[in-house]
């Protein structure tokens, strides 16, 4: 079945409301993140209008390598074309403002670009006109793909028992292969950790500084807090430069929305020890990222007020790393 070829592309991304001149509501395909209508709600802060379970043909379910965030979220779930393959997923209706505010979220213009495709109802006979989200630089034939983050493809799999999809995808997203760390990347987090007495102490004030927005970046270059660890790392998510970002990082592996409820990296801090195995090991694997990617491949000193509202056996615990390698 051919697509229609109405696209968005980074040109006319400023004129998302010209496009929905006129109406009043718009469908959209979810694949991804955006089948589950909870999600939907909770952690876009959308509001759908309705749903339908559909099935999108001549394009395929695919990860490409090296089109997430390293260590942490390696790949994420998009649509290539492929004559011989489909995609289950969920058309859902949204007003016109939640549109835009997706489109938003999802990057378009940048991340990706706006098609409108027919999808086939589970009904077997109808087909309906929806937007679908498509790479905006697409990718060569011979892309490798990547494999997701164990939080992503519990989204996934969540929203489409949520959604009640054909059992065969829901046993096909359930089996996609998940991001682990390394052995080397585990054997880092022991190494590059130094004790704390030999790190330089940090307040939130003076952390602050160091948000990347100062005159002077040789002066005040981007600093990120990561578990307490301030590290020097090139620009990164503008949210995250000058701050501590373990509870916000705590908030998306939850699911639950950011804007509304991200402490901006001050006091009260996340008690690393009421932490579940899982939401520890996310945050660590985001300290990977930081030791991997920033200056000098280690921390540069610690965050004075994140250790201070820590268990005072943990600080010894966690210095030796012992906790870092949960699996």
């Amino acid at each position: 079945m051919a697509t229609t070829t109405t696209t968005t592309t980074n040109d006319d991304v400023n004129q998302l409301t010209t496009r929905y001149v006129g109406k009043l509501d718009v469908w959209k395909f979810g694949y991804g993140s955006n089948m589950s209508q909870e999600f939907l709600r909770n952690k876009k802060n959308l509001n759908p209008i309705e749903c339908k379970q559909c099935i999108l043909e001549g394009f395929e379910l695919f990860f490409p390598k090296g089109k997430g965030i390293d260590f942490v979220e390696p790949s994420f779930a998009t649509t290539r074309r492929n004559p011989d393959s489909y995609v289950h997923g969920v058309a859902t209706k949204f007003s016109i403002k939640d549109a835009e505010s997706l489109n938003k979220q999802e990057a378009v213009g940048r991340a990706y670009n706006l098609e409108v495709a027919k999808v086939l109802l589970y009904d077997g006979k109808t087909y309906m006109d929806v937007e679908i989200y498509v790479q905006a630089k697409p990718l060569k034939p011979n892309h490798p793909a990547g494999c997701c983050s164990k939080r992503y493809r519990n989204i996934l799999v969540n929203g489409a028992i949520e959604m009640k999809l054909d059992q065969t995808w829901i046993d096909k997203l359930s089996s996609m292969p998940i991001y682990k760390p390394s052995e080397e990347t585990l054997a880092r987090r022991s190494s590059c950790i130094p004790p704390f007495d030999k790190l330089p102490v940090m307040t939130i004030d003076e952390l602050k500084k160091y948000n990347g927005q100062a005159d002077d970046l040789d002066k005040y270059p981007h600093y990120i807090s990561s578990c307490g660890y301030i590290f020097q790392h090139k620009t990164f998510f503008k949210v995250y430069h000058g701050r501590d970002i373990t509870y916000r990082n705590i908030l998306h592996r939850r699911g639950i929305n950011l804007d509304t409820n991200d402490d901006g990296g001050i006091s009260p801090f996340p008690r690393l020890s009421k932490l579940n195995a899982e939401e520890l090991e996310y945050c660590l694997m985001y300290r990977d990222r930081f030791i991997f990617k920033s200056e000098g491949q280690k921390p540069i000193a610690i965050l004075k007020e994140f250790w201070e509202e820590q268990d005072t056996d943990l600080k010894g615990v966690y210095e030796n790393n012992i906790l870092s390698k949960i699996n």
